[in-house]
């Protein structure tokens, strides 16, 4: 009677954390809405002519086509019934081409995920092995160097890394293309030589933040009780290093690379860019240039949904990783 009670009492405080994270995240994406709803109107220039070029058009032509757009009503009006579409999942047109801003989206979201996920990876598998191995030799001159190399890539912005880049591997030694982008289900080969640099660049940024992390956690683990406890029963030096120290080091990691996911959204704006990779932040770019609202209100709310499910991801994986945590999110 009791385990089933307490079983009951479980489900329903997590059902409680459920509710209350489905509240947090609309009122979030309410916010992002109104804020960037808001901003858009605040930028100069009118979407009429800068979409046409309709300096030349009279009056008249001008008043129906901001009509036809929806342009002449008062920013409350245009307000409320964005948000009451938004909320049915309907994120309008594209004010230049007429196409469902859903459409738009879906088609750049592959690129940029692709290009996020082999980002993250590349920071993993640059992070974990050097932050470790600086945390092992702490003031060494190896610690020395690889905290230099995280600080470069945390303070060089990701700019100018991609130029480097380009330079390096697409002009001097001519590996890969300067830029351009081939889909993975038309050109494996081609999709992964386009992506690598892009990748990297944001790779590296995201690396050197991971490294940092990795080491300090490691380090502070590496002074705890159980280590030293485990070193006096007997148990060898790698064991103690990566069974335990890494093991718990991984909870203030895997916050940091959540955050960095989020983060590498942004910073896919301008690698997107300099890339020519047909994701959502040039998307985003292109769009802000044109006043084209629709589009640049959609991309903006499906980056901060995408930014809130990884922080949702993340407090996921603290359950996995820390018992305590699962024990106070039963209460």
């Amino acid at each position: 009677m009791g385990s089933g009670a307490s079983r009951q009492e479980r489900g329903q405080a997590l059902a409680r954390a459920a509710a209350r994270r489905l509240f947090d995240l609309a009122v979030v994406m309410v916010g992002v809405a109104t804020v960037v709803f808001l901003l858009l109107r605040a930028v100069p220039g009118d979407p009429v002519l800068i979409l046409g070029g309709l300096d030349t058009l009279d009056r008249d032509v001008i008043a129906r086509a901001r009509a036809e757009m929806g342009l002449d009503r008062s920013l409350v009006e245009q307000y409320l019934i964005w948000l009451g579409n938004m909320v049915s999942g309907d994120l309008g047109r594209s004010l230049r081409s007429g196409v469902p801003v859903t459409d738009l989206i879906l088609r750049a979201m592959p690129p940029t995920f692709q290009l996020g996920i082999m980002a993250l990876v590349i920071g993993m598998v640059i992070s974990v092995p050097l932050g470790v191995a600086a945390a092992r030799r702490a003031g060494s001159p190896a610690d020395l160097g690889i905290t230099v190399f995280a600080i470069l890539g945390i303070s060089t912005p990701p700019f100018v890394i991609a130029l480097g880049l380009v330079y390096l591997f697409a002009v001097e030694f001519r590996l890969l293309p300067v830029a351009g982008y081939v889909a993975f289900a038309d050109d494996p080969a081609g999709n992964l030589r386009a992506m690598a640099m892009p990748a990297l660049t944001l790779g590296l940024v995201t690396g050197g933040v991971l490294v940092r992390m990795m080491r300090r956690s490691v380090i502070d683990e590496l002074g705890e009780d159980y280590v030293r406890t485990a070193r006096a029963k007997g148990v060898g030096e790698t064991a103690v290093v990566y069974r335990h120290a890494v093991r718990n080091a991984a909870i203030p990691y895997v916050t940091i690379l959540g955050l960095e996911a989020g983060v590498m959204l942004s910073g896919a704006v301008i690698t997107e860019t300099i890339f020519a990779i047909p994701g959502l932040g040039r998307l985003m770019i292109d769009n802000i240039n044109a006043r084209d609202y629709p589009v640049v209100q959609g991309t903006v709310l499906v980056v901060a949904l995408v930014y809130v499910l990884i922080n949702a991801g993340v407090d996921g994986m603290y359950r996995l990783l820390d018992p305590r945590v699962r024990a106070g999110a039963a209460r």
